[in-house]
This record gives C-alpha cells, sequence and structure tokens, in this order.
C-alpha cells in the first residue's frame, strides 16, 4: 500500500495545485429546486480564469466496459489496476473534461444526477473491494443506478481512488445525498440529514453549522442573498426557500446559479430538468444557453457514441452539433485545451510522458472491444427434459452487446432488453410472444451461467446453462 499512499499524496498536490492556481479556490456548486411538478439540478463549475474546457458527451446503454484507475491510467507501471467490469444499463449525457467515461458530473436516462465539486477527503481503502478511479465510479453509477439509495451503497462497494472530490447525487424522486469520504470512512447526508439539497466545497455537517447562525434557520444574521461574503450554502437555502412554482424553474435555476458565482462568471453552469429530461447549460465563453433534450435521443447501442466541445456551441438546440466521437478527436482535444491549461507535471508526475498520458486516456476504452475481454459472450445453453435446447445468445459488436433467447428449435426468438452486467452478476429481460415478461437473472463463473428466471408474480426456476464452443 505505500505507493498508493506516495501516488494519493502526488495526485492531491497537483490537484490542489490546479485549483490554487486561481483566486477562486474550491468554488463549484449544486442543489435541488423542487415544488409544485417542477424539479431540477443545477450546478456551477467555478475556476477562475482557468478556462476549464469541457466535452458533451452522450453515453449509450448496452456497452461493455472495463474499469480504470487513476492510478492505472497515469502511472509508469499501471499501478493498482481495476478489475471491475461491466455493461450500462442507462445512457446518460455527460460533461467530461478528462476524456470518456471519465465525467465530472452528468443524468441519466432514469433521471439520476452526479456531480463532483473539491473538497478535502481521504477515500477508504479496502483492497478486497473492487477499484476505480473517481470519475470512472461516477459514470458506473449513472450506466446502472436510478436512485439514490443505490449510488449511496456504491459508495462502500469501491476501493476509489483520485483527488479530493465529495459527491451531491439526486434522482427522478426528488431524493438526494452528499456523499463524502472523511479520515478514510463514508460519510453520507441523506433524507432528514439533508434539509437543504445543496453542496458546495466544505463537508454538509460545516455548512448546516453555519447555516444555524442565519435568520430564519435559528440566528440572527441577515441574509442577502446577492452577498458574496454570506456563505453560498446560507444564500442556496434562502433562495429555495424563496421560490415559488409561478416561476419558470429552469430561469431560475440559471439565476440561482449566477447568484452562487465566485468573483466571476462560471466555466460552465448546467441545469437538469428532471420532469421534461433536457440539459440547459451555458459557458463563459459562450453564455448563451443551449439545450438539448433527452427524449430526442437514441441511447440505443446501434449508434456510436456523441459529443460536442461546449464552447463551439454558442445557444439554442444543440442536437445536429453533436458529432460522432472517436479517440483521435478525443486526444486531439486533450492536447488542444486541457494540457495547454496544466503544469506538465500534471500528466507526468506518474513516469510517463505526455504522449504516453494522451495515448492511454484516449484509448482506455478500447481494452472492452477486445474479445478475450468479453467474458459474457457466447452461445448459453440449457436442455430441457424434453430434449429441447434453450439458448441465450449474447453477441457483440465492438463494446456494444445485444442478446436474444432461442426456443422451440429457433421458432420462437426474443430479444433480450434491460441488459446489465456487474462483474459476473448478468440480467436482462425479455417479453415471449403472449407478452409475458420474464426476467433473467445470472451469475456466470467460466463456461456455467447459474439462472434465475422470475415472472411478474411467479417464479418459474433455477436452471444452469452451460457456453457452447464450436
Amino acid at each position: 500500500m505505500k505507493y498508493q499512499t506516495k501516488l494519493g499524496i502526488m495526485l492531491g498536490y497537483f490537484a490542489l495545485a490546479i485549483i490554487l492556481s486561481t483566486t477562486t479556490a474550491s468554488a463549484c456548486s449544486t442543489f435541488k429546486l423542487q415544488k409544485g411538478d417542477g424539479l431540477v439540478y443545477g450546478h456551477n463549475l467555478n475556476q477562475g480564469d482557468m478556462g476549464v474546457p469541457g466535452l458533451l458527451m452522450i453515453n449509450q446503454r448496452s456497452i461493455f466496459k472495463t474499469g480504470r484507475t487513476w492510478s492505472e491510467l497515469t502511472t509508469k507501471d499501471e499501478l493498482n489496476p481495476s478489475n471491475h467490469s461491466w455493461i450500462s444499463r442507462y445512457g446518460s449525457i455527460t460533461f467530461n473534461c478528462f476524456g470518456k467515461d471519465l465525467p465530472d458530473g452528468g443524468m441519466n436516462e432514469a433521471g439520476l444526477v452526479i456531480w463532483e465539486m473539491s473538497d478535502d477527503i481521504e477515500y477508504p481503502q479496502n483492497d478486497s473491494l473492487p477499484k476505480l478511479a473517481q470519475m470512472s465510479w461516477m459514470q458506473y453509477i449513472l450506466d446502472n443506478y436510478d436512485t439514490v439509495d443505490e449510488a449511496i451503497q456504491c459508495a462502500y462497494d469501491f476501493q476509489i481512488d483520485g483527488w479530493g472530490w465529495h459527491y451531491f447525487v439526486g434522482d427522478k424522486a426528488g431524493n438526494t445525498a452528499a456523499i463524502s469520504f472523511i479520515d478514510g470512512e463514508v460519510v453520507v447526508n441523506h433524507d432528514e440529514d439533508m434539509p437543504i439539497p445543496a453542496l458546495f466545497n466544505s463537508p454538509y455537517a460545516r455548512e448546516l453549522e453555519l447555516l444555524n447562525y442565519y435568520q430564519d434557520f435559528g440566528g440572527s444574521y441577515p441574509i442577502d442573498t446577492h452577498d458574496p461574503k454570506i456563505p453560498r450554502f446560507v444564500r442556496a437555502a434562502k433562495m429555495i426557500e424563496q421560490y415559488k412554482p409561478s416561476r419558470n424553474i429552469v430561469k431560475y435555476g440559471f439565476k440561482m446559479l449566477k447568484d452562487l458565482r465566485v468573483n466571476d462568471d462560471p466555466e460552465w453552469s448546467v441545469v437538469f430538468d428532471i420532469r421534461k429530461r433536457e440539459v440547459h447549460f451555458k459557458t463563459r465563453m459562450h453564455p448563451a444557453i443551449k439545450s438539448l433534450s433527452m427524449a430526442k435521443i437514441d441511447f440505443s447501442n446501434n449508434q456510436p457514441s456523441k459529443f460536442v466541445n461546449i464552447d463551439d456551441v454558442k445557444a439554442g438546440n444543440i442536437q445536429g452539433k453533436l458529432e460522432e466521437y472517436s479517440n483521435t478527436k478525443m486526444s486531439n482535444f486533450t492536447s488542444s485545451f486541457l494540457m495547454p491549461l496544466l503544469p506538465e507535471q500534471f500528466f507526468t508526475s506518474g513516469g510517463i510522458s505526455t504522449e504516453e498520458y494522451l495515448k492511454r486516456t484516449s484509448t482506455h476504452s478500447d481494452a472492452a472491444t477486445l474479445e478475450e475481454n468479453q467474458y459474457f459472450k457466447g452461445n448459453w445453453e440449457y436442455k430441457k427434459d424434453n430434449g429441447e435446447i434453450v439458448t441465450y445468445e449474447l453477441d457483440t459488436n465492438g463494446d456494444a452487446v445485444t442478446g436474444r433467447v432461442i426456443m422451440a428449435g429457433g421458432t420462437e426468438t426474443f430479444k433480450a432488453d434491460h441488459l446489465q452486467l456487474i462483474g459476473n452478476q448478468l440480467s436482462f429481460t425479455y417479453l415471449k410472444s403472449n407478452r409475458m415478461l420474464v426476467e433473467m437473472q445470472a451469475m456466470i463463473e467460466g463456461d456455467s451461467m447459474a439462472v434465475a428466471l422470475i415472472g411478474i408474480e411467479d417464479f418459474y426456476g433455477n436452471y444452469v446453462f452451460t457456453r457452447k464452443h464450436d
């Protein structure tokens, strides 16, 4: 574990150097606004004059992914590698700076939102847990879950590496949580422990302590929501209280983000409208609001991943501005926008060159396209007592996964929907010809798949499928 400690200090130092390179250190903001039928989540990334670049990424469902740790990506010997893999159940829209599947935050098609904010944290160390970089862990949550409770559990299920962030999560029901890692322990504020649905750059408990000094929240100090000397958490609490459902909730969300800026305009301001399934954002370079409807995005895996540089779009609907993703485009973005922003040591401190950093961060997802890594792939068969063969066919096109159920000698074929794989736990659903819903849950061990079949009200039994080898 010595190399992990050394690496953690090193990464923490350079992350801190990035933040302290401006006079507006630690100035990100996230909140929930929910009254009446409206529900939005807002976020500012505010880092002074850095000019933080960003990509809006479209992430497809039913994509096989291999996890990465930050130390694996950035050290000469690829230290502390991840051995975790999964198939995404949900598509998502994310805002990324460091690469594909390495988001700062985003929303999935089930309405789950997650954002990071800088804080002084210490991730728990447990070598028995699967490992992921903090950004990869965020994408994993968006790929697989739809509730805050699931995201909270995920904080206990992984050994996370990277620099100091804590996290705001919210779901389509309006549940929220602040997830932090303090003194090597997971610390969660949720439900009654999170009376104000907002998070900034201090531990949530400390924010509540300060709130108690202000009027309407237990104290005597007046609150001017425009006064930057008053804590952002306090101002956010007051603005949330003051919101009336008769006002346009998205416009009010952007007003809150403007009032919560620190010294100058944020690099990014983003509002997720959960009810309308819309993403709205603006940047310092182009402060007019841009929008994208999730309802108009094809998240199926027969479409390529798409993206857009958020500073290349100026206003309005950006649907037509999305372009097909490629490793070369990712590398060009990093070399043209990210590398000039940060000191060279950030990229080379692990003993690799800037060229190697570019290669690793732009091609790391390619491992999922290699058949030798696709341990789930193949024709899995079960022979019934009457001699009929039932086949689960799992196939790939690159990292895109498809599945179907074949019965009755091939005369009945059903598409596998809601594909999800977490480690060796596979699940999907299918509708039979009589519209009966069947849920398949399985554990893969080598060439054996232990399957449980479940209906709406019925349990159809346990079976063992075996992978067929030609």
